[in-house]
C-alpha cells in the first residue's frame, strides 16, 4: 500500500476534518507543501461545481466534521 502522499497515486491533495488539515506535495504544487491545519475550524459540506455545465454537487459532511477528502491530480 502507497503512502498519503504517493506519486504514484497522482500527488492527492488531502483535506481532513475534525479541525481542518490540508496536505499536499511541494513539488507538485509550489509554495509549502506538507500539513496545514486550523483547530478552530470544521468542515461542513463539500461542494462540487461542474465549470463547463455549472452543474453543482453538493455533499453534507458528518456533524462532527471528522471526514477525509482525497484529490488525486495529475
Amino acid at each position: 500500500m502507497s503512502s498519503p502522499m504517493s506519486p504514484s497515486d497522482g500527488d492527492p491533495i488531502i483535506l481532513k476534518g475534525g479541525s481542518v488539515e490540508i496536505e499536499f506535495n511541494a513539488q507538485s504544487f509550489p509554495g509549502q507543501g506538507g500539513k496545514h491545519s486550523n483547530k478552530n475550524k470544521r468542515m461542513v459540506s463539500l461542494e462540487v461545481t461542474d465549470d463547463n455545465t455549472n452543474q453543482t454537487q453538493t455533499v453534507t459532511l458528518p456533524t462532527n466534521g471528522k471526514c477525509t477528502i482525497r484529490v488525486t491530480t495529475k
